[in-house]
Order: C-alpha cells, then structure tokens, then sequence
C-alpha cells in the first residue's frame, strides 16, 4: 500500500536507522557517552519515564532550543500519533492550540466544546485551546502523555495530556538571553534571570519574551474580470451584464477599523513573560508562587481561498445581483425552497432596523453595484497552482489576546512519606479575532470573534510511599469554575446572512475525587496500577445567536410564529432563556507492569477517559421539527449533545541497553471510542454532534541511540487504524470517513554531531526530519482541504564557545519550501478555503549566559 513517496514500512525503517531526537531527552550525552535520565512527573511525582507504565514522549528546553523551536504547536510531529496545529477549521488566532494525540482531540476552538486533550501548564489546567499555543518561556520539559489520563489529569484528557513543566529557579545567580533574527524581518528577544534572594530560603525566577515578524500573505489589489461569469449562469438558464467594483464590506455587525485590515497576514506580535518564587523556609515547607502574561496583537491567520462552487447562498447572492427575477425559480429549485423565499431574498431588504447595522437596500435593487462571486478569486501562480502567499482579501485581518494567569503551590512534607500538596490557580483570557475566509475583495465570509473567558481552581493531592516504598499512592480532590462569555458577528455575501451573537453566556462547575496507586507485588519486579476517578460536571449556558437577515426564515417562507423562539423577533435564532446539563462519569485505570531486569520494563494498562457533553450554538435556522400528524412546525430546545468516552488497552516494552546508549520504546494499543463529538455543516452553520462509535488501533516505536559521546540519533514512527463503528442517524457522514487530524502513518527522524576543538569552541550540526501520510483537515474528508502525504527537512548549525557562556545558531525551517494545505474549511460545500505551511524561512540566533 503506497502512502506517498514510499510505503509504510520504509517509512518506520528510514524514521529508525537515520534517528532525529524527539523522544524525551536533553540531547546532550553523559561524560559516559549514554542517554541522560529523563525524569517526569506524569504520575504527580518525580521519576524516571523508563519506570512509569504509560506511554510517555518528553521534550526538554535544551532540545527544543536545539530544534529551533520556541511554542507548543511547533513540537507537532515530534512525538508518535501527535498532531498539533496553530490553525483550525475556520479560526483567525495562531495562539490557538489544536491537539490531537492517537486520533482523539478537538477541531474547533468553539465555547461551547472542550478539548480532546487536556493541556497542563504546572499543573494547572487551561480549560481553552484559543491562548493554549503558548511560548516555551523558561521550559524546563513537555510531557505528551497518550491515551486516556482520566484518574490523575481528569476531565477532558480523554486522548491524552501535554504536561508544560516551566524551571524552577535554582540557588545561584544566573542569566539566559538570546536574539534572533530571520526571514520576513523577524526579530525575536528571549531572556531569563535566576535570583537567590536567600539563598537556600527564596528563589525569584524571571523570564521574557518578545516575537516579532512580517506577515507572508500579501494582500493585493483585484484588477480581474468584473462581468458575471457564464458558468454559474448556465446553471440558472440566463445571462446579465457585468457590474462594477462599487461595492465593499456590507453587514460588519462587530465594524473593524482599517487598523484591522492590514495588508499582510501571518505576522507574529507577541510579547510573554513569567515570574516564579520559590519559598523553602524548611525541609517540610515548599511554597511555589508563579505568574505568567501573554499578549498578543497580530494579523490572522492567512486563509488562501481555494473554490467556489454555486450552489446555496452563493448561487443565491450572484442571482441576487443580476437583477433578473427570470433566475429565481432555478435557483429556489437547486436549494429546495419555494421561488417566493429566493424573491423575499433578493428584492426585500436586508437587515433588521434595530440591528447594529440596520437594515439595508435589496441587492435586487443594486444591481450593476456588486461584483459576482466565484472562482475568480483564486489567486494562481503561473503554473496554475494556488498562491499562498497572496490573496485579495479585504475583509477582517486581526488577533488579538491578553491571557494572564496567577498560580500558589504549596507543599508539606506531614512525614517522611506523606506530602500534602494544594495547586490553587486563577485564569483570565481575553481574545478578540477575524479572519477574511472568503478571500474576495468584498465580504463573502468574514468572521470575527470574541471571548473573555475566567476559570478558577483547587486541587488538594495527599501523596505517599508506606510500606517500605512499595506502595505509592496520590489521593485528591478537584474543584473547577469557568465562566464567561462569547460573541460572534459572521456576515455572508451581500448581507443574506448575518450571523449576530453579542452576548452568550456559560458557566461550568466540575467536582472530583480520585486516587491512584502503585503497588509493587514483587520488589523491583512485579507491580501493578489502580486508580479510580468520580467527576461531577454542571454546565450552564444562555445563547444569543441571531440572523439579523433571517435567512433560513425568508428562503423558506416559514412562518415566525411557529418556529421562532420569540414570535415577536422573526431574527432570533436560539431558544430563549438558560440551558442546564449535568454530567458524571467513574474512570479507572488497571495496569500491571514486570521488570525484566533493572533496564527492561514490560506493561499492559486499560484506561478510560472522559469529555463531557454540551450543546449546539451555531444555527442557521430557528430550531425546530415538524409534528408527522399535523404537518405544522413546533420549537424546540437548544440541541444538545452527549459526552463521549475512550476505553484504551495497550501493552508497551520500555528499556536501556548496552550501558544506555540505547533506549528504545514500543507501545501497541486499541481504543474503543464512543460517541465521538464531530463538527459538521449544517447548512451554513457547523454544529456539533454525537457522530457515532468508532476504534482505533496504533503502534508507536520511539529510539535514541548515542553510539559516541557527542553523536546522537533518535527516530520515532506511529501507525494508526482509527475507523467508525457506527454513524448514528442523520449524520452526514458514511462512516467509510478517515478521522480528522489523524494521518495513518507519522514519522521523524534525525542526527546531530559535535565537533569539539581545543580554543575556537564547539560546532554541532543537525538535521531533522518529519513525516506524515495524507491527513484529512474535516470530519467529511473533503480533498480539497486534505494535506497531502510528504516529509519537512529542517537543518541547523550552532557553535558554542569554549566557556559555553556563547552560542551562535543558523538554521532553515522547511528546506524544501514545502507548501501544502494543514487546515481549511468549507461552508455549504460553496466556499472552500485553507491555511498553507509556512514558506522556507532562515533564521540566525545569539545566545548569552553566565
């Protein structure tokens, strides 16, 4: 079976004899030419990763830096089975994190749903992936932790878990700064400074950040065809003439200054910085008191339009604006609505007068003033291939967040083998973007967005070790409250919808109870896993959303008393009032583990994890059904949807051979995945849903190799068979569908060698390399949007000084100049668009410390 320019099996053999550094390690070499320890605290302590029963991939600071890495998304590729993305279906943010781990995650940044997996920055939970991109400021380590990690990481870690372990400041007087500059006149400035204030007694860590960029789309001018295009129609039996470029951005319901419509996108503005204390009065008393603040004020994500198709409100708007009423009627046809809906359409106004827009002229009345909507806008390269990096856009071009945080750890020692431990942590996001999806110079689908969002949190962990060490226990208790609210303004072509959210409201309450024990039967051999988890969710949720054209009302010609949540307001969408869910799940982990010897470990583990269920916010038309007996429409609710839950069995092999120069790592695993939460398009709404049952079986390989005491090779290689068990009714999928952000195959691989000399200091080149099969970006598999199967090259060089207090690094990122869809979306099946990788950049850094 082919999977691009090779098979699947030469993919695992290439990603295992040529090795690049991705599996947990500081790349550096023991003074005995082994791997380094690698210590984590996915199970609430700290140990070695080769002795925890649970696959685990960490990456420190040091490789990431090697790597020429500096945020979350970027680490994507570098463990098996992970997928994470700074671009979604149809977002505008780069901040916002999209994770996926062994086919399980979230594709949508709404408020409404929460993540697949469970994002963790020292140990505190970030309950939103928009501002989840974070920068790695002052990393010490990330822990990706596969498969369900419901008794110790809870809710919403039903695929998976990033554990973001920031450095403790240390009892010396030490600084960290660096300068980079690239392509696209990047400047970057990252520093850190470790202060003993009293020595042994209060550490104080800084640590800044400032990323700058030029955006790499351009927007340009459209001096194209303005008549109206034959092919669309010939599709509705007519012809009319060309109209002039009169007409600009029409139903903004959240209006954006020209300030938000740069003429770039993709640039980077961001400036973070975190503070840590760390207070150790006593050998029992360990206070932690850490501060973090992130801004962001940049250009959005640079969508690329790909096609247009006509067909719904796009055939409609072009039918609009011909002004020829003869068109109607074949147009009604093709969207299954009577001839009256497409003339109330056309020749009525549009706009409601109370709106914050008002009500505006019949585009039947403007015709000749508005240019046609089409394929047009493609903008191609001579070749014919799409252009990433230019678009004639015109629309909203912004990102913008401020997302801050304040986090207290307290630790006491009650014993020698009893520590209590309390992580109380307070969050506060901000996020405001808009994105030009439609890629005209007028406004055929331009959203913005806004968030403010506030979570607080307790947990209290009592951690042991009784019985001689041979049995080590966590048992706590999890308090979680997320409030806030959203707004949505999404205008369509020509005003004919007017999507308007200015308000919704959510509140959710989460209480747990846990406990998780490892026992060892056999000292040093034998020893198994129990651990329990009880979750009680409340949500709270009032909605808001409006069409302030009353679209699907008017195409239709329903009648407003009998559908509308408020007869009196034909433009209200969602049902009135506040919506109320509760939700309880048990999840547990049972797992056994033998040691072969002190260097080899064997494990089998079956986990269950847990997302909780929700409702549908986005609707294009009020909710409702129609009674079989009567014939009439009758309101309903707000549609809701249920939780979904993994059941995850794996066995794994975990071992350091020939005086730890090898490690190497398997896991085989199965998971039965039920009621899996999938976004699909509802007219032209994506609504969420429970889509059905599915499995997913994998492997995972993971080698690192230090044959001389400055080489280093590691690879990684990951197979997944994810399918649908089951499509439940109504659901626009045939379950032959492959699963969004799961490529089957995922590889990597690369080497890094110093050369050490005796006065000029030390060079270390590197080369890496990442690979993928062809991953689908939607839930329908469309082609268009796929990424195709194929590899990145990065390469670096960096020379150190001989006192190592100087290093100089030179790099470039996608050698190749690779430029693939990673993500896009459609709407109605009639605008299709993506967001593309980035080009080949350069980049040249200075590094200092003491």
């Amino acid at each position: 079976m082919k999977i691009g320019f090779f098979d699947g099996a030469s993919a695992l053999t290439v990603a295992l004899v040529l090795g690049a550094p991705v599996h947990a390690q500081d790349f550096a070499a023991q003074d005995s030419g082994g791997l380094q320890e690698i210590v984590v605290t996915a199970q609430r302590r700290s140990e070695s990763a080769q002795d925890v029963p649970i696959a685990i991939s960490a990456v420190t600071g040091d490789a990431l830096q090697a790597k020429g890495l500096s945020d979350i998304a970027s680490i994507s590729g570098q463990a098996p089975n992970v997928t994470l993305k700074s671009s979604g279906a149809f977002g505008g943010s780069s901040s916002t994190l999209y994770t996926y781990i062994r086919g399980i995650g979230q594709n949508d940044f709404a408020f409404n749903l929460e993540p697949g997996v469970g994002v963790y920055i020292d140990n505190v939970y970030l309950a939103r992936n928009i501002g989840a991109n974070v920068d790695l400021l002052d990393l010490e380590r990330v822990e990706v932790l596969k498969g369900p990690q419901g008794t110790l990481f809870g809710r919403n870690t039903i695929g998976g878990a990033l554990n973001i372990v920031t450095a403790d400041p240390g009892n010396a007087w030490k600084y960290k700064g660096e300068v980079t500059t690239g392509r696209f006149d990047r400047i970057d400035v990252r520093a850190s400074l470790e202060a003993p204030v009293i020595p042994d007694v209060l550490r104080l860590g800084f640590a800044f950040s400032t990323k700058h960029r030029d955006g790499y789309q351009k927007r340009i001018p459209y001096a194209g065809d303005t008549g109206n295009n034959p092919i669309w129609l010939l599709a509705t039996g007519g012809a009319s003439g060309g109209p002039q470029n009169t007409n600009t951005d029409e139903a903004l319901l959240f209006p954006i200054t020209a300030k938000d419509r740069p003429g770039r996108s993709g640039n980077q503005n961001q400036t973070a910085f975190r503070v840590k204390a760390l207070f150790t009065p006593d050998d029992r008393l360990t206070v932690r008191l850490i501060g973090d603040y992130l801004n962001v004020d940049e250009q959005a994500t640079p969508f690329s339009l790909l096609q247009v198709n006509q067909n719904a409100y796009v055939a409609l708007y072009n039918t609009c604006i011909s002004g020829n009423p003869g068109f109607y009627a074949p147009v009604a046809a093709m969207a299954g609505a009577p001839a009256a809906g497409v003339a109330d359409l056309c020749a009525g106004p549009r706009g409601n007068p109370a709106s914050p827009t008002g009500a505006q002229p019949s585009l039947e009345s403007q015709a000749g003033q508005h240019l046609p909507y089409d394929g047009r806008y493609v903008v191609r390269k001579a070749d014919g291939s799409i252009d990433p990096d230019r678009s004639y856009a015109s629309g909203a071009n912004f990102n913008k967040i401020d997302n801050y945080g304040i986090n207290g750890q307290i630790e006491y020692a009650l014993t020698g083998d009893l520590t209590l431990k309390s992580i109380t942590a307070y969050r506060r996001l901000e996020s405001k973007f808009g994105v030009d999806i439609g890629g005209a110079p007028f406004s055929a689908l331009n959203p913005t967005f806004e968030t403010n969002e506030n979570q607080l949190s307790e947990e209290v962990q009592l951690v042991g070790n009784v019985l001689q060490d041979r049995w080590k226990f966590v048992l706590g208790g999890y308090y979680f409250h997320e409030w806030g609210r959203h707004d949505e303004g999404v205008p369509f072509t020509g005003g004919l919808i007017q999507v308007y959210s200015p308000d919704n409201r959510w509140d959710t309450k989460s209480y747990a109870a846990f406990m998780h024990n490892n026992i060892e039967i056999v000292p040093d051999k034998i020893g198994i896993t129990l651990g329990i988890r009880y979750t009680h969710d409340r949500k709270r949720f009032t909605g808001t959303q409006r069409d302030e054209n009353a679209f699907g009302i008017r195409l239709f010609q329903l009648p407003p008393a009998l559908v509308s949540p408020d007869p009196a307001d034909p433009y209200l969408l969602y049902p009135i009032g506040e919506n109320r869910l509760s939700f309880n799940n048990l999840s547990y982990r049972l797992g056994a583990e033998y040691h072969i010897n002190q260097r080899m470990m064997v494990y089998a583990s079956h986990a269950t994890g847990y997302k909780g269920g929700g409702w549908t916010t986005r609707l294009t038309a009020p909710n409702f059904i129609v009674d079989p007996v009567t014939g009439l429409p009758v309101r309903q609710g707000a549609p809701t949807f249920g939780p979904e839950k993994a059941y995850t069995t794996e066995v794994g092999f975990k071992s350091e051979l020939f005086d730890r120069r090898v490690r190497l790592n398997l896991a085989l695993f199965n998971t039965e995945y039920n009621g899996i939460q999938l976004t699909f398009q509802n007219g032209a709404s994506p609504v969420t849903a429970n889509g059905g049952n599915g499995r997913i079986r994998g492997a995972e390989v993971e080698l690192n190799l230090a044959p001389a005491r400055n080489w280093t090779l590691d690879a990684s290689a990951g197979y997944l068979d994810a399918e649908y068990q089951s499509v439940l009714p109504g659901v626009p999928l045939s379950g032959d569908e492959k699963f969004v952000n799961t490529p089957k195959w995922q590889a990597q691989a690369g080497t890094a060698y110093t050369i050490e000399t005796a006065n000029i200091g030390s060079f270390t080149p590197r080369v890496d390399w990442t690979y993928a099969s062809r991953t689908f970006n939607d839930e329908a598999n469309t082609p268009v949007l796929a990424t195709p199967g194929g590899s990145y090259f990065n390469a670096s060089a960096t020379w150190r000084s001989p006192d190592e207090r100087y290093e100089v690094q030179a790099g470039v990122t996608n050698i190749a100049d690779r430029r693939v869809v990673v993500s896009g979306y459609t709407n109605a099946e009639a605008i299709y668009s993506g967001v593309f990788s980035r080009p080949r950049e350069w980049f040249l850094t200075l590094r200092v410390r003491n």
